[in-house]
C-alpha cells in the first residue's frame, strides 16, 4: 500500500528464483473532508478487495498466502466488528503542528528518545494521537490498528499490529515487542486499545474475508512497514553496506543488531525503526524527489521524469546549492518560489532556466545523502563501501551516478520492487519456502542482478560545490 498507488502482486517461489506480477492497481490519494487531510477507506477497501479477487482468479494454482505492507504512522480506529469509528487523517494533516513541544513538556526529547529511540517527525503516530485526544478524544473506542493490520484484521480477523510498523509510532518500547506504558499513559491511551505487537513473519490465520473466494490462504503479518520489506529484500553482498530507498523521500540508512541512543543520533534526526529477525534499521528521512516533483510543476507541459532528465544534463554544472531538510521545502506552494526565497536568502544566484533549478535539486539530494551517510559512518564506526539503491528512483541511471559521484562510493541498483520482493519473502520464510533471510536475499540477487555505479575520477568541482552545501547546512 502506497500513499500514491496501491498494488495487488502476485509473487512466485520457484528454485532458487522469486518472480512476481502486478495484477491489480488503483490509484490513492490524501482527500480534504471537514478541515482535515485524510483517508478514503471505502475506496482503499474496495480497491484491496478487487485485487485479491483479481488475483485468486488469475494464478492459475491455488495462492498459499498473503501479506500486507503499507506506509508508517497512519492508523484506522475500529469497532469490535472492524467499522471505522473515525476519520482517518493522513500524517500530511497540519493537526500536528506544534505538538511536539506541547508533548515535550510530558517527556523530555532525551527520555522519548531513549523509551522509543524514534526521532521527532511532525507526522509520527505519538503527536497523530495527542491531537486525536485534544480534538475528539478515543472513549471507548475497541482498538486502533496500523494501515496493514487494519487490513489484516479484515483479511484473517486477528486484531494485532505487528512489530515493523508499530515502531513507526514512536510509541513503541526499544526493545522487545512491548507498548511504553509511560508513553501511553502521557497520551491517555489504555495499551488494550494498541492490542498485542505481532513478530514480522507470524501467521494469523486462514483468509476468512467474505466473497474472495480465498479457501486455505493464510494470512501472514509481513513487515508491516514497506521500508522493512524493501531492506529484507536488500541483495547484500558486501556487510559494509547502507541502502537509500529513493522516492518522494529518500531513505538513508543501515542495518544494526542493535539501536543507537546516543545525542549525536538524536541531534542528527536519525531514527531507530525495528526490522525482520530482531534488527534494527538506522535512518535518515530525506526531502528526496519532492523537489523535483514540485519543480515540475513549472516546466510546460509538465513532461515526463525521463525528459526532466535530459534537461538537466543539457544544463551543466550547477553552481547553486540547497539544504532539502530546510522546513521551506517541506509542502511550499509553489516550488520554484521556494528556491529562489531560499537562494537569495542564502547569498546566491537564481538560476536563469529551470534546468538550472533540476541541476541544483538533484545535486543537493545527493549532497545530503551523502552528509548523512558520512555520519553514520562515525556513528557506527564502521565503512559504508556499497550503496544499494532501491525504490522508484533507482530505474534512474542519472541519479545512480550522480550517487555514485557525489558519495564517492560504488552503487549497485534495484531492485525496484524492493517492497514487493520483501514481503514474498517474509511469506515464503513462514511458509518453510525459504530457510532464512540470508537465503531469501540470495535468492534475490540471483533473481534481479543489481546494475552497478562507480565514481568517476574527475569529481573536484563536486568537491567544492559539497564543501559549499555543508556551509549552508553550518555543519
Amino acid at each position: 500500500m502506497g500513499a500514491g498507488s496501491i498494488r495487488v502482486m502476485l509473487g512466485t517461489i520457484g528454485k532458487s528464483i522469486i518472480s512476481y506480477r502486478e495484477v491489480h492497481r488503483f490509484s490513492n490519494r490524501i482527500i480534504t473532508r471537514n478541515g482535515h487531510d485524510g483517508w478514503d477507506m471505502d475506496h482503499i477497501v474496495r480497491g484491496i478487495r478487487d485485487g485479491i479477487r483479481q488475483t485468486v482468479g488469475r494464478a492459475g494454482s491455488p495462492v498459499q498466502s498473503i501479506g500486507v505492507d503499507s506506509w508508517g504512522v497512519d492508523y484506522v480506529v475500529t469497532g469490535e466488528d472492524g467499522s471505522v469509528e473515525k476519520p482517518v487523517i493522513a500524517y500530511r494533516d497540519n493537526r500536528t503542528e506544534g505538538l511536539e513541544e506541547e508533548w515535550a513538556m510530558i517527556m523530555s526529547r532525551e527520555e522519548t528518545f531513549r523509551r522509543t529511540g524514534i526521532n521527532f517527525y511532525v507526522f509520527n503516530t505519538l503527536y497523530q494521537l495527542l491531537a486525536q485526544q485534544k480534538e475528539e478524544p478515543l472513549g471507548n473506542a475497541s482498538r486502533i490498528l496500523f494501515m496493514p493490520a487494519y487490513i489484516n484484521f479484515l483479511l484473517s480477523g486477528v486484531a494485532g499490529n505487528e512489530l515493523t510498523i508499530s515502531s513507526t509510532s514512536q510509541m513503541l518500547g526499544i526493545e522487545g515487542n512491548e507498548w511504553d506504558m509511560e508513553i501511553l499513559s502521557g497520551l491517555g491511551i489504555d495499551r488494550k486499545v494498541l492490542g498485542p505487537v505481532i513478530d514480522p513473519g507470524a501467521r494469523l490465520g486462514e483468509v476468512i474475508w467474505s466473497g474472495l473466494q480465498a479457501r486455505e490462504m493464510m494470512n501472514i503479518a509481513v513487515c508491516g512497514h514497506d521500508t522493512a520489506c524493501v531492506v529484507a529484500a536488500l541483495p547484500v553482498e558486501d556487510p559494509a553496506f547502507a541502502y537509500v530507498s529513493a522516492g518522494t523521500w529518500c531513505i538513508v540508512g543501515i542495518e544494526s543488531p542493535w539501536p543507537y541512543l546516543g545525542k549525536g543520533a538524536l541531534e542528527l534526526g536519525f531514527t531507530n525503526e525495528r526490522g525482520y529477525g530482531n534488527s534494527y534499521r538506522i535512518l535518515k528521512n530525506l526531502t528526496g524527489l519532492w523537489l523535483i516533483q514540485g519543480l515540475r510543476e513549472a516546466v510546460p507541459g509538465k513532461p515526463g521524469y525521463d525528459e526532466l532528465e535530459k534537461m538537466t544534463l543539457l544544463a551543466g554544472e550547477s553552481v547553486q546549492v540547497i539544504d532539502p531538510d530546510d522546513p521551506v521545502f517541506y509542502n511550499p506552494a509553489n516550488m520554484k518560489d521556494a528556491f529562489d526565497s531560499w537562494l537569495l536568502s542564502t547569498g546566491q544566484d537564481v538560476p536563469g532556466e529551470i534546468s538550472g533549478y533540476l541541476r541544483c535539486a538533484y545535486n543537493s539530494i545527493c549532497f545530503s545523502i551523502r552528509y548523512y551517510l558520512e555520519q553514520l559512518e562515525t556513528l557506527s564506526g564502521r565503512e559504508i563501501r556499497v550503496l544499494h539503491m532501491v525504490g522508484g528512483g533507482s530505474q534512474s541511471a542519472f541519479l545512480n551516478q550522480r550517487v555514485a559521484d557525489i558519495c564517492r562510493r560504488k552503487v549497485v541498483a534495484g531492485p525496484v520492487e524492493g517492497a514487493t520482493l520483501g514481503n514474498v519473502i517474509v511469506q515464503g520464510i513462514s511458509l518453510g519456502r525459504i530457510s532464512d533471510l540470508e537465503e531469501g536475499r540470495i535468492i534475490v540477487s540471483g533473481s534481479f542482478p543489481g546494475k552497478v555505479f562507480l565514481p568517476h575520477k574527475d569529481l573536484e568541482r563536486l568537491s567544492s560545490l559539497y564543501e559549499s552545501f555543508l556551509k549552508l547546512k553550518k555543519v
